[in-house]
């Protein structure tokens, strides 16, 4: 349960912070928020995917398409910008989040079901 809750909170905390119009543009540490929060991302639909790998490799489907629909988003909001460099980060971040889930995903999940929050 608290994984969906994660799941949900950070769907909308991504698009609010994608799509919200910006009058500032900032460079530089861009890049890192786009890799954290899709790496995060990614991490919490791998415990909620894994051991089923037809659904954590949806999982990755769905996450490089949200942060590609994001993007595109952007184009449309003042202030923002579509960026492929933004579009990289998103995806090496997914990419950190798959190899973080087959690292440590089951100790993670073995210890959320100790502790019952799963």
């Amino acid at each position: 349960m608290i994984l969906r809750i994660g799941l949900v909170l950070l769907l909308s905390a991504i698009a609010y912070l994608s799509l919200t119009p910006s009058t500032s543009v900032s460079v530089g540490n861009d890049k890192v928020g786009h890799f954290i929060a899709y790496g995060t991302l990614m991490i919490n639909i791998g415990l909620l995917t894994l051991p089923k790998m037809k659904h954590f490799r949806n999982g990755i489907i769905f996450t490089i398409c949200y942060g590609m629909l994001m993007e595109i988003g952007q184009y449309f909001v003042p202030g923002r910008t579509f960026s492929m460099y933004d579009m990289l980060a998103n995806v090496s971040g997914v990419g950190l989040g798959i190899i973080l889930s087959f690292l440590f995903g089951k100790s993670i999940q073995k210890c959320l079901k100790k502790w019952k929050l799963i």
